[in-house]
């Protein structure tokens, strides 16, 4: 046995996590309440099976996440956890238990990611600079040539967000993208079965860029505004289905093959499509011609 009280040479760190994770869980269901007093580091230990320094730590860790503060000569009091930023706090509220997705926090994470995507991306189109082009153009081939991997597509998908982030020129839309990054990472599986098949995304996100390269965030807005309102209703619908056991592609036509046929994709899309014509460069001029054509 370790100093730390694991048994199966697990670094504490790692045993700590488990405990700090199992602690959280229960303060983001209510099973301990605000203002609550947690159980004696020697009653949680023996809970885990592991000794009172790796309880200290998960608490610490809890703290870190602004879910705990210490109360001199009463123990370690409850905060709540609507006061939290912290990505694991958010991931814990969204899928309380393996497998289960709360439809009040998932509908609240949609309509955030949706207002803040349309003003940095609308920020991104008034405020990039020549290098930000740059790293959206690799963003754009990185995928171009992820386009017949569905996994490394959905991997390389977040380049273009980053890079649009980069260009707001303001940190904090970094920071959140980041975030939002980390709490989306337990429903890759929904954005997985509704995101459009590869070819017509990465023409939608080749059109995005044109708008940005044109500074057009009206546009800009426009084009983010229309694919959350068909995205967000799918989203909802997959974890709907998920929860009682029913594969979203199964149960409905699914966002690929919808997109494929040219039914229920966002508009814009359906438009782009039409103007494809091979090339990086032909694309790119395609695209731009479509901008403005829908701006007339």
């Amino acid at each position: 046995m370790t100093s730390d009280g694991a048994s199966d040479g697990a670094p504490s760190e790692r045993k700590a996590d488990v405990v700090a994770h199992a602690l959280l869980e229960r303060i983001v269901s209510g099973e301990l309440p605000v203002g609550a007093i947690l159980p004696r580091e020697d009653a949680i230990a023996e809970e885990h099976g592991t000794s009172r320094s790796v309880v200290r730590e998960a608490i610490k860790l809890l703290e870190v996440h602004r879910l705990v503060r210490p109360v001199r000569r009463r123990g370690t009091e409850v905060l709540d956890p609507l006061r939290s930023l912290s990505p694991e706090v958010v991931r814990a509220m969204l899928s309380p238990r393996p497998g289960v997705i709360d439809r009040a926090m998932l509908e609240g994470l949609l309509e955030v990611r949706a207002l803040l995507d349309v003003e940095m991306s609308s920020l991104a189109a008034e405020r990039r600079t020549e290098r930000d082009l740059e790293a959206l153009d690799r963003a754009l081939a990185a995928l171009e040539a992820a386009v017949h991997d569905p996994d490394l597509y959905a991997e390389r998908s977040l380049l273009v967000g980053r890079a649009l982030a980069h260009a707001t020129q303001n940190p904090l839309f970094v920071m959140l993208y980041t975030w939002n990054e980390l709490v989306a990472e337990d429903l890759a599986p929904l954005f997985r079965a509704t995101r459009p098949a590869p070819a017509p995304h990465l023409q939608a996100l080749t059109l995005l860029v044109a708008l940005v390269r044109e500074r057009d965030a009206k546009g800009v807005r426009e084009l983010i505004t229309t694919f959350h309102a068909w995205a967000s209703p799918r989203l909802l619908q997959a974890a709907e289905l998920a929860r009682t056991g029913e594969s979203f592609p199964s149960a409905l036509p699914s966002a690929s093959s919808r997109a494929a046929n040219g039914a229920s994709a966002p508009r814009v899309t359906r438009a782009r499509r039409g103007g494809s014509s091979g090339g990086r460069g032909g694309t790119r001029g395609s695209t731009a011609k479509a901008g403005k054509e829908r701006r007339r």
